[in-house]
């Protein structure tokens, strides 16, 4: 039973429930919804509670083999995580059987979260060490980015064969661009199995919840204390089937097909950056650098996968994104580069649905990409083999191709006013005359997709990077003869020639600048790199075109917005390759 000292655990929806329920019936005996029975008044509330329990209670207690090889029945070493679980505690202890209850034994000396398996995955290493459960039960919700772990770390505590019950709400019509913290239900199915479970049962309860959510109202209007909107998905949303409630009952597979089935998957939060550095080396043939990975994944926020070969073993597969702040059709909304795809050299030949590649960028799309999750769209630059492959796996859909422009140096064109001057990223002004252009530049771009090129970005791409100190990029203001800045171009050297990196100006004058640039820098030649969709806004008489073998990929896996609607739509150059 929680008591008012527990309630600083809670999450601010679960806080909320609780307090409503303690206002109505003096105690809270649970965090989960109730089970339909004939009782149907609001003051039986705790009632329904208990009668839910009890079916966790009895699919548990008959889900494991009780006998041991002699026919005599055995004590089973059962797990709990949740805060409601003292009353199933005292069922199973009551059974014979060994019970430990994390919230029961933890929550008081640590400050961590406890339900989204933060301590279970890290903090609690130590303590879980050798041990092995026959059946582990987790109240959920929790949030989506957490079942990757949760269901990795209980596959780690099951002994072979043994079981985990896990109950809560999902997301069960994520056709819709509209983000939750609620995990997706196809993407739990499809993570269990890949995480080698067998899924012996998947039990509805939306009908439950809703009845449960109908008394809850009852019980509101009656109390002082207000539910929030995160409390619970509203009815209308049940009948929509927007959301659902389930009880998953897996079983671990002793006997998994595939390669490392018994990998140890983590996020980024996993390891230390030089412990991807032998796999970075051998994947890419380039030294691993610290700092740029710091840059990317700490001060850009960057998310991975990865697979170790065993708990506590080397990692052999990583797959990386960069987050990044784009305008989609004029709207706001968040995208991620796919970077650092690597596989051990040994396995990389392997890439069928069981290969650890798949199952790596599988779980990394569900994760990261699409309509509820995090980032609405994913992009990248992969060579040619790489694109295959992940389209025949159906990770990927081509949304467009990426062209080289090179501009000649001996190509006649009229003379214009405009001159060059470096651009000061501490100067206000120059943060200011930044902000100016990418405003204009973004409204001539509603019809497409963007990602964002204001003065805070520019400074994290080009001003913060490890190497700017060594002038690897020369970031300029284009000014015309008043000295007010017409572009914002960004410039590297880049296989004897100089490549643009981003180019910040109305897409109207994009022509002009480009002709105007090439002939500033006459000291060699200017490329440019654009995906092909925007190719009429840059591409002067004179520019040479040439294929560069790399197509831009989307998200195929996971439901977002469809390809057909995407494909020509991105604005992409250079600068938004993580590696130049």
């Amino acid at each position: 039973m929680l008591n008012s000292k527990d309630f600083s655990l809670l999450t601010g929806v679960q806080k909320t429930y609780a307090e409503l329920l303690v206002q109505a019936f003096g105690q809270c005996q649970f965090l989960h919804y109730g089970l339909r029975s004939n009782i149907s008044e609001d003051e039986d509330y705790p009632e329904q509670q208990r009668l839910f329990a009890d079916k966790i209670f009895d699919l548990g207690n008959h889900s494991c083999d009780k006998e041991d090889d002699t026919g005599s029945d055995r004590q089973l070493s059962v797990l709990l995580f949740g805060f409601s679980f003292a009353y199933l505690a005292k069922k199973f202890k009551k059974e014979g059987h060994r019970v430990k209850w994390v919230d029961q034994e933890l929550n008081a000396a640590s400050n961590q979260e406890i339900y989204n398996f933060s301590l279970v995955d890290r903090g609690g290493e130590d303590q879980y060490s050798g041990e092995k459960y026959d059946l582990i039960i987790v109240e959920g919700s929790y949030h989506y980015l957490q079942q990757m772990l949760m269901l990795s770390k209980t596959r780690e505590l099951l002994c072979d064969q043994g079981r985990l019950i896990v109950f809560g709400e999902y997301i069960n019509d994520d056709s819709k661009i509209e983000r939750s913290k609620i995990p997706n239900l196809s993407s739990m199915q499809q993570l269990a199995e890949r995480l080698s479970y067998l899924i012996i049962d998947e039990l509805d309860y939306t009908a439950d919840a809703i009845f449960s959510i109908g008394l809850l109202k009852k019980i509101a209007r009656k109390s002082t204390v207000e539910i929030t909107n995160e409390i619970t998905f509203t009815e209308d949303e049940l009948i929509s089937n927007r959301r659902c409630y389930r009880i998953f009952r897996l079983q671990k597979d002793s006997s998994p097909s595939g390669e490392y089935a018994f990998a140890k998957y983590g996020d980024i939060d996993s390891f230390e950056p030089y412990e991807i550095s032998t796999l970075f080396e051998e994947s890419f043939d380039t030294k691993f650098n610290p700092d740029v990975w710091k840059w990317k994944y700490e001060l850009g926020a960057g998310k991975c996968v990865i697979a170790r070969e065993a708990k506590s073993g080397k990692i052999v597969s990583h797959y990386g994104g960069a987050p990044r702040q784009i305008h989609y059709f004029g709207e706001p909304n968040t995208a991620i580069q796919v970077c650092d795809v690597m596989v051990l050299p040994e396995i990389r030949r392997q890439y069928g649905k069981n290969s650890l590649f798949f199952k790596t960028a599988a779980t990394f799309l569900e994760r990261e990409i699409g309509n509820t999750v995090n980032h609405l769209l994913g992009f990248g630059f992969p060579n040619q083999k790489a694109m295959n492959i992940a389209l025949r796996l159906g990770l990927y859909e081509k949304t467009d191709e990426f062209l080289e422009l090179i501009y000649p140096l001996n190509q006649k064109a009229a003379t214009f006013p405009f001159h060059l001057s470096p651009i000061d990223i501490s100067c206000s002004r120059h943060q200011q005359e930044i902000d100016y252009l990418w405003q204009s530049m973004k409204r001539e771009t509603i019809t497409g997709i963007i990602g964002d090129r204001h003065c805070n970005y520019i400074k994290y791409r080009y001003f913060d990077h490890p190497f700017a100190h060594t002038d690897l990029y020369r970031c300029n203001f284009l000014n015309d003869e008043t000295e007010k800045p017409v572009a914002a171009v960004f410039l590297k050297e880049h296989e004897s020639r100089l490549l643009v990196m981003d180019l910040i100006c109305p897409l109207s004058i994009m022509k002009q600048v480009l002709t105007s640039l090439s002939q500033l820098v006459p000291e060699t030649e200017l490329k440019l790199w654009i995906t092909r969709g925007w190719l009429d806004a840059v591409k002067s008489e004179m520019a040479i075109e040439n294929h560069l073998g790399i197509e831009i990929p989307c998200n195929g896996w996971n439901p977002g917005p469809h390809s057909v609607d995407l494909y020509g739509k991105w604005w992409l150059t250079a600068g938004d390759m993580d590696f130049m």
